[in-house]
């Protein structure tokens, strides 16, 4: 069904390793917050509970350190490449999990935070372009995907250590993962064939190609010849303000960055933020921590699914499926906790199924799919500071969505704070059906010709 290189997949899988590193630094929050809150100095590793303005600081300050990411990677990737790009990214996550294992101080664990968001905005940012530029036409749906996969067992990995682990062990073993990638992907891993051909080191993105395919130097001729040929156009590497010089940049601009203002505009970083707290107040049956759990394995099963698909079903049809799925959710929950007062016990159940119908939902389209979209709309001379402005959206809409939500909830109550997620959703529907194109299975050449009309 699927034809790749073993290769390819090894580098693909290998670079995925910094997703997961990303969406450690996420759902974090998550099983530390309650701790956080304890009386208990041997629980509570600050010695005082901390305060609702702290918390939302705690939670938000993430957003900060990725919005600063992803231009000055940008430029990094652009100038020295993405593989010593990438590299560079995991370093502040392994020095923020060291300081929130030893340096057992709130403001260190602000500082912790703002390092762990250099590193999930950095990955967000040039990972994608990376692994669309190293995978086949044919294959770049599945393989863009898998990062999906490891993002989402990232977001599983706290929910199921950090309720029964101490914060030191916890944060030590998180530590590792970065750095695991770091000495992988620095043996296994070629540079960007694409980024070589637009440095014209042909010969240096033959051999990447040669290593990726597995293949002589006579069978991967038609492939550099696509990418040369994809390139032949860029005759300087591209500036922000190229990104509103053609017709077609401008749209995958704008498509790009509506989707993802979309995907955070859905609630769902606030969501895995502040999952065990939700499941708290919702009065659920279910331990919260056993709810977590159980929402973060239902993110890593279906994200395992969607690889097998999304280059038979395309792009639209899942962001479609996605959105109506999760307006569906969002609509169902703020109507429980409206009423949340008056329902009888043996319903208490539907705040976990609710969830488990968000997460799916959006795992399924507006999660993977706005990114991998994005990696493919933009022209390769673009396509660093593009992505990097798609991530910068992402993360300004995180921050907005999560430092504010408690204040959402405080104004407009739960229950109108999902109803307002569910209203976002609704929009998004209607934008992809008029204005997203459909990209499977398209070269980015195709792509720029659908754009350029």
């Amino acid at each position: 069904m699927f034809k790749f290189c073993t290769y390819t997949l090894l580098t693909v899988l290998t670079a995925n390793l910094l997703g997961t590193v990303g969406d450690t630094t996420l759902t974090w929050t998550s099983p530390i917050l309650p701790k956080l809150y304890s009386n208990d100095s041997h629980v509570n590793p600050l010695g005082q509970p901390i305060t609702p303005l702290e918390e939302s600081w705690i939670g938000s300050l993430i957003n900060i350190g990725a919005m600063i990411a992803p231009l000055p990677f940008g430029f990094l990737s652009t100038k020295l490449g993405r593989k010593i790009c990438l590299l560079c990214i995991a370093v502040p996550a392994i020095v923020s999990f060291l300081i929130l294992a030893f340096l057992q101080n709130l403001y260190w664990y602000y500082f912790a935070r703002l390092l762990a968001g250099v590193t999930a905005g950095g990955a967000c940012s040039i990972l994608p372009a990376y692994i669309a530029e190293v995978a086949e036409d044919s294959n770049r749906g599945m393989l863009s995907v898998t990062l999906n996969v490891f993002w989402t067992f990232g977001n599983l990995i706290p929910y199921v250590l950090g309720p029964y682990l101490a914060i030191v062990p916890f944060n030590v073993i998180l530590a590792f993962i970065p750095a695991l990638f770091f000495v992988l992907f620095l043996i296994i891993a070629p540079e960007s064939p694409y980024y070589l051909v637009g440095k014209n080191q042909i010969d240096k993105a033959e051999e990447s190609l040669m290593k990726l395919r597995s293949r002589s130097r006579s069978g991967v001729g038609k492939e550099l010849l696509s990418i040369q040929d994809s390139l032949k156009f860029v005759e300087k590497k591209g500036n922000i303000f190229d990104l509103f010089k053609t017709k077609a940049n401008l749209k995958a601009l704008i498509i790009s960055v509506t989707l993802m203002a979309f995907q955070q505009l859905s609630g769902i970083n606030a969501v895995l933020f502040y999952t065990q707290l939700i499941f708290e107040a919702s009065g659920s049956n279910l331990p919260a921590e056993i709810s977590s759990i159980i929402i973060g394995l239902v993110l890593l099963v279906s994200s395992l699914i969607i690889p097998f698909f999304a280059d038979s079903l395309g792009r639209k049809v899942f962001l479609m499926i996605s959105m109506v799925g999760t307006m569906v959710a969002l609509v169902v929950l703020g109507t429980y906790f409206f009423y949340k007062e008056s329902l009888p016990d043996g319903v208490k159940w539907v705040p976990v199924v609710s969830l488990v119908l968000y997460i799916v939902s959006l795992d399924i389209g507006l999660i993977p799919f706005a990114w991998t979209i994005s990696s493919e709309l933009f022209s390769v001379d673009v396509k660093p500071i593009g992505t990097s402005l798609v991530s910068l959206t992402c993360w300004v809409g995180s921050f907005i969505t999560t430092k504010f939500f408690n204040d959402l909830n405080s104004t407009l109550g739960q229950a109108g704070t999902f109803w307002l997620f569910g209203g976002f959703c609704f929009l998004a529907i209607l934008f992809t059906v008029f204005f997203v194109p459909e990209t499977r299975g398209k070269s980015f050449a195709e792509i720029q010709e659908i754009l350029q009309k």
